[in-house]
């Protein structure tokens, strides 16, 4: 008979319950993390109609209550906050409007999100829409964007929809080297486009074909700047119209020269009319006054900004003058990239920037620095436009070097907007407006465009700063150096691609 042994515990048996222990208890901590994140899971965003606060309890149609239920869901963002806000929209711009009710639309939105509504509520779904409220762009979630402004999420939101911008690719020029500037020179037609490169010629393209070309310098052209009369009339100070053949323009070059040039329309033939040996180091900018032109600034790696007659511009041929400059300002400690003449005051009055990140504000006529708008970041290019509401101001934009665009206004003394978006650093800003498409209620417009090294032309308006109303980054497959308005809603670009673009924007479905 086999002896009884008495139960005792052993190491293997511990081993074994102690497994068992420890699995019991992760099955048990996996069930409460289940239940926890269930409980904390926001419900799935949806829109629903809500009586309107102005024609009393009337139910929309049940076709557009299914085209609601039907939307895809918004994503959320982290920190958007909870909760709905109701909403109505109009438009002032857009042919189809909404039905006049509000909306419950939850507050961690994306203007995404309100595309999506009003797209399945007017069933066009092919129309794209950017929203505004109180004449401010929408660009973040609308939790963000009435925190920011204080505004309660308890008010009724009055939010107004306009057809989104849209792009027509034009275009495409090809070049040896680099392009690093282009301009129009007759207004509202891109098929005719002046540009400068690095292989050191300026040309003039006709569709894509190049018209002329013009060679003079021994190193990269940096910029072209156009002269605003016509070589036949420039005695009695007759503008250029679109039906002028013949026009000047300047360029300036790494070399240190600026040269002067006529285009000859009846010959196609590209002339040198003279050139100035400007600078002691690489001249990246020439700017040449509007109205009358008889002034040319140049911004220069010497950290010098000089200023010269468009008579003594002629003078030297071949060999480039060496006349003193009318005026030179050495007020920038850092090499210069950048000079625009004033809007509001024509050849009195000259800005330019660099790398010093300061926008200096020259007095033309006295000599002497004027004023300052006092920077961190390096600039690359500056545009200047007229205040709408002041004769007597400017609106100055810069491209920075950290990849963000910054708006001045000559009445104030700091920065007024910031924009942001882009990648890589900015090589060019532009204004989308031409002092010959309007008088000084024209000036009044917000849009412009930036040009970046991540290969991308974005165009903003001045009442959005966090995001770009539009984006093209398939005109170019690296760095934009150069962007330029034609007129008409039409721009141009340049870039290390090698190519020339030229793009329209529009809005479909405007009101007629």
């Amino acid at each position: 008979m086999t002896p009884y042994r008495r139960w005792s515990w052993r190491s293997g048996d511990v081993a074994i319950w102690s497994m068992l222990l420890f699995f019991f208890t992760l099955a048990l901590f996996i069930v409460y993390l289940n239940i926890s994140f269930a409980e904390s899971t926001p419900p799935p965003l949806h829109f629903a109609f809500a009586p309107s606060p102005f024609k009393g309890s009337a139910s929309p149609v049940a076709s557009i209550m299914t085209a609601v239920r039907n939307a895809p869901a918004v994503q959320a963002t982290t920190g958007a906050g909870g909760g709905s806000a109701m909403v109505t929209f109009f438009t002032t711009t857009y042919s189809k409007p909404m039905p006049e009710q509000s909306f419950s639309v939850p507050l961690n939105v994306l203007p995404d999100g309100l595309n999506q509504l009003v797209q399945n509520v007017l069933g066009v779904e092919g129309q794209n829409f950017d929203f505004l409220h109180k004449d401010e762009y929408i660009g973040t979630t609308l939790f963000r964007f009435l925190q920011r402004r204080g505004i309660s999420c308890e008010e009724l939101l009055n939010i107004e929809y306009t057809p989104a911008l849209q792009a027509k690719e034009g275009n495409l020029l090809p070049h040896d080297d680099w392009v690093s500037s282009v301009r129009a020179p007759y207004r509202n037609n891109a098929e005719l486009l002046l540009t400068g490169s690095y292989d050191h010629c300026v040309r003039l393209w006709d569709g894509d074909s190049c018209l002329a070309l013009g060679s003079f310098h021994r190193e990269a052209v940096k910029e072209v700047a156009l002269h605003p009369v016509t070589p036949a009339s420039s005695k009695i100070g007759r503008k250029r119209t679109r039906l002028d053949g013949d026009f000047m323009f300047a360029s300036a070059s790494k070399d240190g020269s600026v040269a002067a040039w006529k285009l000859d329309s009846s010959n196609s033939h590209m002339q040198l009319l003279g050139s100035i040996q400007a600078h002691t180091d690489g001249v990246d900018s020439v700017a040449i006054a509007p109205g009358d032109g008889r002034l040319v600034a140049t911004a220069s790696w010497d950290t010098t900004v000089k200023v010269f007659s468009w008579e003594q511009m002629m003078e030297g041929d071949t060999v480039p003058s060496k006349k003193a400059p009318l005026v030179a300002f050495t007020d920038h400690s850092r090499p210069v990239l950048c000079s625009r003449f004033s809007a509001a005051h024509g050849a009195a009055r000259l800005y330019s920037a660099g790398h010093d990140g300061h926008i200096k504000c020259l007095d033309t006529e006295e000599a002497q620095l004027q004023s300052q708008f006092k920077g961190d970041h390096p600039i690359n290019r500056i545009a200047v436009k007229p205040a709408g509401n002041s004769a007597a101001a400017d609106l100055l934009l810069s491209a920075c070097t950290d990849n963000r665009a910054r708006l001045f206004d000559t009445r104030q003394k700091d920065v007024v907007k910031t924009f942001s978006g882009p990648r890589q650093w900015l090589y060019s800003v532009v204004w989308l407006w031409d002092a010959q498409e309007g008088d000084a209620e024209h000036s009044g417009v917000s849009l412009f465009a930036v040009a970046s090294e991540d290969a991308t032309v974005r165009v903003y308006d001045l009442r959005c700063t966090n995001t770009a109303l539009l984006t093209l980054d398939a005109m170019h497959t690296d760095g934009v150096l150069d962007v330029t308005y034609v007129g008409q809603s039409i721009i141009a670009s340049g870039g290390k691609d090698n190519k020339t673009r030229s793009f329209a924007l529009s809005k479909e479905g405007l009101l007629s």
